[in-house]
């Protein structure tokens, strides 16, 4: 199941060449668990830096980040990286699989981190591979399938351990249209059958308005888009 999100007054400020750069300005989102939310805006505007805060990677400066009613970042550190390492399934425009592996073994890489046995580690990812569209490619190695292949193969990855917060960062940019829309309608799909709460950047406001709640980040902070 997924996650219920709330963030209040959220701050990111980073530091460059003695200039002082805000990149989030108190930035409000309330997620109910299962819900799905796209995220549109200019480049550089801290669609990415939200993710990666919302996801245990980055600390902000300020405000706060709390997970089904507990804050994140008041946490040890250890246990905030047990949240990214369980709760939490990554998906990035680079989908960053191990090219030397076959995409059975990629997927069943979270499994083994987590000291799962590999036996039920590669049964859980040839699962996974099938539930993609992917049961015929499990030996092929990254370089063997095409560009959404690969991008599905990261997605079952991201999904093996069942998070219930879902990031995926520009998941269909390198990517042409049509696949682009096979891959963006698999991650809803996905959403819906399982549950988990989907946090998704884009750049295109056709594929972004297939959610049921689309957001644009304007100056460091979230206005609801139409």
């Amino acid at each position: 199941m997924g996650v219920a999100v709330e963030v209040s007054g959220l701050v990111r400020t980073f530091h460059k060449g003695g200039a002082r750069i805000e990149v989030l300005r108190g930035a409000e989102l309330a997620l109910q668990p299962g819900d799905s939310a796209a995220l549109v805006g200019q480049s550089g505007s801290g669609k990415s830096t939200f993710l990666h805060i919302l996801g245990g990677l980055e600390a902000p400066t300020g405000g706060t980040v709390s997970i089904d009613g507990r804050p994140l970042y008041s946490r040890a550190q250890v246990e905030i990286d047990r949240f990214r390492n369980t709760t939490v399934g990554f998906i990035f425009q680079f989908h960053h699989l191990l090219p030397d592996h076959s995409a059975i073994d990629n997927v069943a890489i979270p499994a083994m981190i987590a000291r799962v046995p590999k036996a039920e580690a590669r049964e859980r990812a040839r699962a996974a591979l099938e539930r993609v569209g992917l049961a015929h490619r499990l030996g092929h190695r990254p370089g063997e399938l095409s560009g959404g292949e690969q991008q599905r193969v990261a997605i079952a990855r991201a999904l093996l351990m069942r998070p219930g917060l879902v990031l995926a960062d520009e998941p269909t940019g390198n990517l042409d249209p049509h696949t682009a829309s096979e891959v963006m309608a698999l991650l809803l799909e996905l959403n819906r059958e399982g549950g988990a709460t989907l946090v998704v950047v884009t750049h295109s406001m056709e594929l972004a308005a297939r959610f049921p709640r689309r957001l644009r980040m304007v100056d460091g902070a979230f206005a609801e888009a139409a």
